[in-house]
Parts: structure tokens; sequence; C-alpha cells
């Protein structure tokens, strides 16, 4: 894989599930690493498999950057959660008090010729050996977990604590903070030790949002934390892809009747917030007491709906339709040819999806409709690239969507979005990298 001959790097060992999915989850260090000087970097990233994806994928970043700077390895397993045996959350979990779990139990499955089902245990496997492999020829190394999932952020700690490196322990959304998954107090005691755990294991916390970075440093004073927002990759946005214009072109022309005003929802709505089912009747009770909106809009929903979002969207009365889950640069493409963008939130303060960064970057007018003020309102507000409803405000939704479709769509005015560019993050990145391994 690598040889003597390279010159010497600091060495990135990252834990990220989700890197191979292509999903909005798999962007948020998919976009940032290849924006790193490979002349100073070498990337190794742990991923997991789906079906018969397991192997190594070499991937070339373009320019003249050599695709042996960075490696992108699949692996199969299960991690914690409702698809993994009971045994193997507990070992994947026991791992995070015990790091020296998983190395053992490699090396028994590989005395007794056997592979394991468990992801924590394969990927720490092979990054063992390449660790190893880097440490000998006098190289810097750093780890970094990325969670969700929890399996992510206990590998980085296991790796940190056997090979003595630096960890950073990323978290884009909340383990023990407005807390994803299985409620109750035995599951919401399990998080806050294990959270406890890898944090403590770190030398840098990141996180998505300034409510995430004020809850850490309240809990953990002794420890740095960085914001490091989702953000988007300008190369998505830049590189003319016809193949994929095309298509969205056809779509609108096939669900958008002529001279309506587009208002465009892409993803998945209340499948990971159910609060958010109130911010979407919300959206469709205004759009209905608009008269300009129920003249002049057609409302596109892009992505699965779940059977009740299907029946709140069907009353409304402007002109609307749904399309299936489509390739990511089909959508955006599709956000492009939008007149507004529509953002649901629900009751949660701390991050701001993905989505949201795509939205800011595709250039239409953003919409949220949202319980609360959040992190997505803050940045819509300081960058001006949109506005924020609350549902308990339902007068001002109808009185500013009248006011938008009664309006000619037009362009953007030019947003203050630079910030959370890649190619700008990825400068403060280096230098929580480098500060790292000095």
């Amino acid at each position: 894989m690598l040889t003597k001959t390279d010159s010497k790097k600091i060495n990135l060992f990252v834990f990220a599930t989700h890197h191979t999915a292509n999903n909005i989850a798999s962007q948020r260090f998919k976009g940032l690493l290849k924006y790193l000087d490979f002349n100073k970097y070498r990337v190794f990233i742990f991923s997991r498999a789906s079906g018969h994806d397991a192997g190594e994928l070499k991937v070339p970043v373009g320019g003249d950057v050599s695709a042996r700077d960075i490696h992108v390895m699949n692996f199969r397993g299960h991690c914690v959660g409702s698809e993994s045996s009971a045994a193997s959350s507990l070992l994947s979990l026991f791992s995070a008090f015990a790091s020296a779990v998983p190395f053992l139990a490699a090396a028994t499955n590989r005395a007794l010729g056997r592979s394991s089902d468990t992801w924590l245990i394969n990927a720490l496997d092979a990054a063992d050996v390449l660790c190893r492999a880097r440490l000998a020829e006098g190289e810097a190394c750093v780890v970094i977990g990325t969670y969700s999932p929890i399996d992510a952020l206990v590998a980085a700690r296991c790796l940190s604590a056997k090979h003595r490196i630096p960890c950073l322990q990323d978290f884009r959304d909340g383990l023990t903070f407005e807390a994803l998954g299985r409620q109750g107090r035995l599951s919401a005691l399990l998080r806050q030790l294990v959270e406890s755990r890898v944090v403590t294991a770190s030398g840098l916390v990141t996180t998505v949002s300034r409510a995430l970075v004020s809850d850490f440093e309240r809990r953990y004073p002794q420890k740095k934390v960085g914001l490091m927002p989702n953000g988007y990759d300008p190369d998505d946005f830049s590189v003319q892809d016809d193949v994929s214009r095309s298509v969205a072109l056809h779509l609108v022309a096939k669900h958008v009747p002529p001279g309506k005003q587009l208002i465009g929802h892409f993803g998945r709505i209340s499948a990971s917030d159910h609060s958010r089912i109130g911010s979407l009747e919300c959206f469709v009770r205004a759009m209905n007491a608009s008269t300009n909106a129920r003249q002049h809009a057609h409302a596109l929903f892009v992505g699965e709906l779940t059977p009740i979002e299907q029946e709140i969207v069907a009353r409304l009365e402007c002109t609307h339709s749904t399309v299936d889950s489509v390739p990511r640069p089909v959508a955006l493409n599709l956000m492009m040819q939008c007149q507004q963008l529509l953002l649901i939130t629900g009751d949660g303060v701390g991050c701001a999806t993905g989505k949201l960064f795509e939205y800011l970057a595709a250039g239409p007018n953003v919409i949220c409709f949202s319980g609360v003020e959040n992190e997505a309102s803050h940045i819509l507000s300081e960058t001006g690239a949109g506005t924020t409803v609350l549902i308990t405000d339902e007068a001002k939704a109808s009185a500013m969507l009248d006011r938008l479709f009664g309006a000619p769509s037009g362009s953007t005015a030019q947003r203050g979005i630079g910030v959370y560019s890649k190619v700008e993050q990825v400068r403060q990145f280096d230098r929580w990298l480098s500060s790292m391994v000095a």
C-alpha cells in the first residue's frame, strides 16, 4: 500500500461509518478531507460496507494529488443499534471502558480462523496494522472518530489508547444533548457513561452547532471544543453535470405546471425527529391561508415521506407533487431550479442538518418552519439566506408566503455563506490537527 520512499506526513485515521453511503451524513468529512494539503497529510478512512462493498477503495481527490494519499476502506459488521445482536453491542460498548478488548477479540478470531460480525473489531484490526507501520516510519498520527454511530467514537478512543496518539472526537449529532435513538433512563445513563469515556480520551472535541459547543464546554470544562458546522462542498455546485441537470429539468417539466413558482423540500422530515410533524402541519396551514401561495405556488417534496407526512402534504390546496429519492447530483440541480427551498425543523436547538448548507449553496431563498429558534434559524439570519417561521406565529407565516409568491421570481442576492464552504473550513481543521501533533 505504502512505500518507504513516501515523504513523512501526518497520518489521519478517520473512523466514519457513513463515508461511502453518499448521503448527507457522508458529506461531513467526504467534502472536507479532500481539500487537505496532501503534501502534508495522508488519510485512512474506515467506513462501513453494505452488501458486497467490503474492501479498499482508492479515491483520487483531484489535481495532482496521488490516490495513495487517501484510502477509503469498507468493513462489514454490525454497529450498536437495533440491527446488532446484544453480544455484539455489548462488546462495542464495553470497549469504551476497556480499549484492549477489540484488539484481543481480533487476535482470537485470527487464531481460530473465524471472521467477526462486529464492525468495530474489523475496522480497528486494519487500523492497528496501518498505524503501527506509520509510527515505525517515524511519522505523526492522529485518530478521528465521528458520531453517529457511537462505534466510531469508541474505535478512535481504542486506537488512541493503544498507540498513544492524539484523538479528535467529532459529534455531528448530540449523544446526550437532544439525543437521538432509544429513549429511557438506562439508555440515557449508558450514553452519558460512554460519552464521558470517549470525550475524556480526546485532545479536541468538534461539533456542529453553538448549542452543542456550549453544552460540551459546560460539562467538560477541561476539554478544548471547536465549532465545525457541516458546511458545503463548492465542487458540488461548480462542476458542470449536464446529465444530472437534464434529469432535474425533466422532473420539473413533468411535475410543475407552467408559470408556477416552485418551493421544494428535499430528504426526510420526521424519520429522525418526530417533533417536525408539527412544523410540517404549520407549513401546510400557512400555505392554505395564503391566497398567492394557493394560486402561484407548486410544492415539490423530493424523498420518501412517511404515511402521516403523505397525509399532511395531501391537505395542500396549491398544486403539489412528490418524487421518490433521486441521486444526490440530481437533487442538487433540482434545488437550483426552485424559487424557494423549504426546511422543516422541530423542537431541537442543537443541530443544523447538512441539507441546510446545500440549500445555502444552491442559491434560492430558504424558508424554515420550526418549533423553536435553533442553529438553522441563526445561520439563515446571519447569512441573509432566508427566514425562520415559528409554529406559534402562523399569521406571520401566511403573510410572508403571500409576499413571496405575490412577487415575480427573480435572482437571489449574493449571501454571506463563504464561511461554511469546506474550502474555508479546512483551514481551521488544518490548524487544529497541526496543533495536536506539535
